[in-house]
């Protein structure tokens, strides 16, 4: 998913990011509005879908999607809308090759529907590594590394990788690599790590804008939502 470039502001972004450091409670609706480090902003706004579909007319909705002041607004408007007509179904019913012209063009849920609509021979991790090299998009590629992210991840039967080894891919490897084991830490974190929100927010930004801070940014999507 593509994240704008807020970071411009500089020394204000380290300002409201300590101030979302220092605070004891979690008022998502601030961070979204305020908080000027996109993965924190990004997560805040994951969690508010179903409150924008509560609060916004789908007009409203369509308008803070284009024009919200920040990507955590823009973010939550988007996936209300998605929710509201239906989420991957009605891209999981369209013609491969229809959804494919789509995921080259950039469409980040029509390269998630292309991927599951033809999954079969998707079974071990190299299949989805030869997917990957020979993907036609950066949203294919995306959408192949968040599979192979589900081998790599703990408790997977076939390829499942240590924290270290993911921590290790997670800077090296290709992009969907990254994305493979972004997506294997963020569930190994939900499951085994004592980290806190506050925890995880300084993490992210020692990290930000790059996979590790897209692997935090998951695991404090989840934080926040608790």
């Amino acid at each position: 998913m593509k994240r704008n470039g807020l970071r411009a502001l500089g020394l204000a972004s380290c300002v409201v990011a300590l101030f979302s450091l220092l605070s004891v409670a979690v008022d998502l609706n601030t961070i979204v509005a305020n908080e000027l480090i996109d993965e924190i902003n990004l997560a805040a706004g994951l969690n508010l879908v179903d409150e924008y579909i509560a609060n916004y007319t789908v007009e409203e909705l369509e308008d803070l999607a284009v024009k919200g002041l920040t990507p955590g607004i823009k973010l939550a408007a988007d996936r209300a809308l998605f929710k509201l007509n239906g989420g991957l179904e009605p891209f999981i019913a369209m013609e491969d090759e229809d959804l494919l012209a789509k995921a080259i063009d950039g469409d980040m849920d029509a390269a998630e529907a292309y991927v599951f609509n033809t999954r079969v021979g998707l079974t071990k991790p190299q299949a989805v590594l030869d997917a990957i090299a020979t993907a036609e998009s950066v949203a294919l590629e995306y959408a192949y590394g968040k599979v192979l992210g589900g081998f790599y991840g703990p408790g997977s039967p076939v390829g499942e990788k240590t924290e270290a080894e993911l921590l290790e891919l997670v800077a090296s490897g290709s992009y969907g690599e990254r994305i493979a084991a972004a997506t294997a830490l963020t569930t190994y974190w939900i499951l085994n790590s004592d980290l806190d929100h506050v925890d995880v927010e300084r993490e992210i930004l020692a990290h930000t804008q790059t996979e590790l801070g897209l692997a935090y940014q998951g695991f404090l999507t989840y934080l926040y939502s608790l």
